[in-house]
């Protein structure tokens, strides 16, 4: 554009120049006047005058079109620059997502890594955001303020001695005036800052640090310090505060997740009512010291404890004193010399005990033993004086078993040997491996058993006292198939204990009603059926309306049916016990409390229990003869009954001598060997149509009733 404007100026000063040459070669050719010449300088003079201007407008128009360019290149370059920085810092925030991301992905699935890990991560993440960059966490002690290097990335190796003395030597650093504000403290330009510390970080070629404190979110307490040391001699942008703030808080988080984590850990692993070891930790526990007695060649003593009577104390005490109970005896067992190894709590009652050692110098048995004297006193808890008896169990690794499961099982074996004997304390024995293997075998076999008809029902008839059969007694039945018939004072308890006493009291619940239906059916006298409910039975919430359900499908009178429960169902929970018991009685059915006299201040329950028959337990029965015998405990039970409008049953009568006792103090109902065994349900049918005509009617009878009929 500049050449082109030039070349036109000096074109229109040559035509000025040639015009005023031609003028005066005209007139001098012509007529030489004066005026001619002036004329002709005068119109060479306008025409260089208009060249002139038009060359300064020109040149003008140039010069504005050159700044306007100018302006305009400068304003394309700082856009320019602006977008570039506008999409480095889009560039640096994606990363640092990118960066949380990956630490928020450690965070949920941590596996081996530790908090130290996770946010050397983010320390990594932040210093890789900008190359002048460094960066350090640091975590605070939850019991003091003192400051402990968790983490730290890009640092040169000499601002390790910075960092080592962070909080201790240098304590006005940034990172510590940012923990004692609890904001954000920032350092623009440190090289005018006169201290050691502030020195020894412009040596290392820092020379800006702003520090940003992070708490915890449901406590608010402060937790720790992230810290960036920045190569550039200015503050932060606002774009990096706010990339600061965002790894502060994602900082925070690993903390707090980590914290909670421990926590849920801690719990999942812990009894919290007395801080020992729960189950979990026990078994845990166990695999562990087998593990290392079996490398090293040791010894482990394994003690199964089961606090005697805890449902009482429970009952009648209340919760607290309870759980206070439960802390008394976990303390004394802890605190317990023989005891070094693990204590834990596996069950509501139950504890165990790991005493490792060098072979030959435990004594599972020994320790048993001393423990039991250590709770012969008993716990005292403000007014309360609760006896804390022991039952213990104690076997021997590697003699009793090898496995964790093994000797668990045997421990336990040994301490509800020591209960049912009435000992404090048990050391298994080859005697009792048996006893556990045969147990075993029972425990297998009941899982079938319903399955393989290896379960049946006996009936064993209840007399009033002038000989008329009023009810039947359904009892259970097992038939192993290797061991032959199996007592129910050995299986029941089993059922009980592995819970599969529920199917099967279930299955005699329906096939007792079942029968009777039947005997009714077949024109048979009306009687009661006496079915026996086990406590885990007793406590289903649906119990009461699978019993109705039962009645209801069988089209049986409630009025028929009567549910026995053992004195230690009613007496764990009373309050829970008589809800049940309450709902059982408004749809007619009787309640029988069974084995009556064998638990526990029975007699200041019997007010307010609703129950309707009272069977008196047959260890009272046999000893009715004796000259100190239980003649008045019974005489006593029965004149308390009628009092209270109750019927009594004594059960196990043997001998005349026993019922000529029991019908003079007046007992209502009678149930053993002296009037008739258990039967099939043939025998038991025959019986009932005997009783029409026999008093104390037996299945034998069934011909001479028939024939007295005829």
């Amino acid at each position: 554009m500049r050449p082109l404007i030039r070349i036109l100026t000096v074109l229109i000063f040559l035509l000025a120049l040639l015009g005023l040459s031609f003028t005066l070669g005209w007139h001098l050719s012509t007529s030489g006047s004066s005026m001619a010449i002036l004329l002709s300088l005068a119109v060479s003079v306008t025409i260089g005058a208009v060249a002139l201007l038009c060359w300064m407008q020109l040149d003008g128009r140039f010069r504005d079109s050159q700044s306007s360019e100018l302006a305009l290149e400068r304003r394309v370059e700082e856009r320019t620059r602006a977008l570039q920085q506008e999409i480095a810092d889009r560039v640096r925030a994606e990363q640092l997502n990118r960066g949380q991301k990956h630490v928020l992905e450690m965070l949920a699935d941590p596996g081996d890594l530790t908090t130290e890990d996770i946010l050397q991560s983010l320390a990594d993440v932040v210093a890789s955001r900008n190359q002048g960059w460094e960066s350090s966490i640091f975590l605070f002690e939850r019991r003091g303020r003192k400051m402990q290097r968790a983490a730290s990335s890009g640092v040169h190796e000499r601002m390790q001695s910075y960092l080592k003395l962070v909080g201790t030597e240098f304590a006005d650093t940034p990172e510590c005036q940012a923990s004692l504000s609890g904001e954000v403290h920032i350092v623009e330009h440190l090289s005018q800052v006169d201290l050691p510390w502030s020195r020894q970080l412009v040596d290392c070629g820092i020379f800006s640090v702003w520090s940003l404190p992070f708490c915890d979110t449901s406590s608010g307490r402060l937790t720790g310090v992230l810290t960036i040391y920045s190569r550039a001699r200015s503050g932060p942008s606002e774009l990096e505060m706010e990339m600061g703030e965002s790894a502060a808080r994602l900082a925070a988080l690993v903390v707090e997740h980590r914290r909670i984590r421990t926590e849920l850990l801690h719990s999942a692993y812990r009894d919290p009512v007395t801080g020992l070891p729960n189950l979990r930790a026990g078994e845990q526990a166990l695999e562990e010291a087998v593990e290392q007695a079996q490398s090293a060649g040791a010894e482990l003593a394994v003690l199964w404890i089961d606090l005697d009577r805890f449902r009482r104390i429970n009952s009648h005490f209340g919760r607290a004193i309870a759980d206070e109970t439960l802390c008394a005896v976990a303390e004394r067992l802890r605190r317990h010399p023989l005891t070094a190894g693990t204590v834990a709590r596996m069950g509501e009652d139950e504890f165990m005990i790991l005493a490792p050692g060098p072979a030959g110098t435990i004594d599972g048995f020994e320790i048993a033993r001393q423990l039991s004297r250590v709770f012969a006193e008993p716990v005292e808890l403000g007014a309360a004086r609760i006896d804390a008896a022991l039952s213990i169990g104690a076997c021997m690794f590697p003699q009793d078993g090898t496995s964790a499961q093994i000797l668990l099982r045997n421990a336990e074996f040994a301490m509800r040997h020591a209960r049912e004997s009435g000992k404090s304390f048990c050391a298994f024995s080859a005697a009792l491996n048996a006893e556990a293997s045969e147990r075993l075998e029972i425990e297998d076999a009941l899982g079938p058993a319903l399955e393989n008809n290896w379960l049946r029902l006996v009936y064993q008839p209840l007399y009033a006292a002038d000989g008329q059969l009023i009810a039947l007694e359904a009892l259970l039945r097992f038939h192993h198939p290797r061991l032959g018939e199996i007592p129910p004072s050995r299986f029941i308890p089993i059922a009980e204990q592995t819970r599969q006493i529920v199917p099967i009291g279930n299955w005699v619940l329906r096939e007792s009603c079942q029968q009777l239906r039947k005997w009714l059916d077949d024109g048979l006298p009306r009687v009661q059926m006496n079915v026996n409910i086990s406590a885990l039975q007793f406590a289903r919430d649906d119990f009461s309306d699978r019993v109705a359900s039962v009645l209801e499908e069988f089209r049986l009178d409630p009025r028929l049916l009567t549910i026995e429960l053992t004195e230690s169902v009613v007496m764990d929970d009373d309050a829970t016990a008589r809800r049940q018991m309450n709902l059982l009685r408004q749809c007619g059915i009787h309640i029988a409390m069974d084995d009556f006299g064998t638990g526990y201040s029975s007699l200041s329950y019997l007010h307010r229990i609703p129950v309707d028959v009272l069977k008196i337990d047959r260890s009272f029965i046999d000893q009715l003869e004796a000259p100190e015998g239980t003649r008045p405990i019974v005489e006593a039970v029965i004149s308390l009954a009628q009092r209270l409008s109750l019927t009594v049953v004594a059960e196990g009568v043997e001998t005349e001598a026993q019922h000529a006792i029991l019908d003079k103090a007046g007992c209502h109902e009678y149930q053993g060997y002296l009037f008739a065994r258990p039967m099939n349900a043939a025998d038991a049918g025959r019986c009932l149509r005997a009783s029409r005509v026999h008093r104390f009617a037996k299945a034998s009878d069934d011909v001479d009733g028939a024939a007295a009929i005829a």
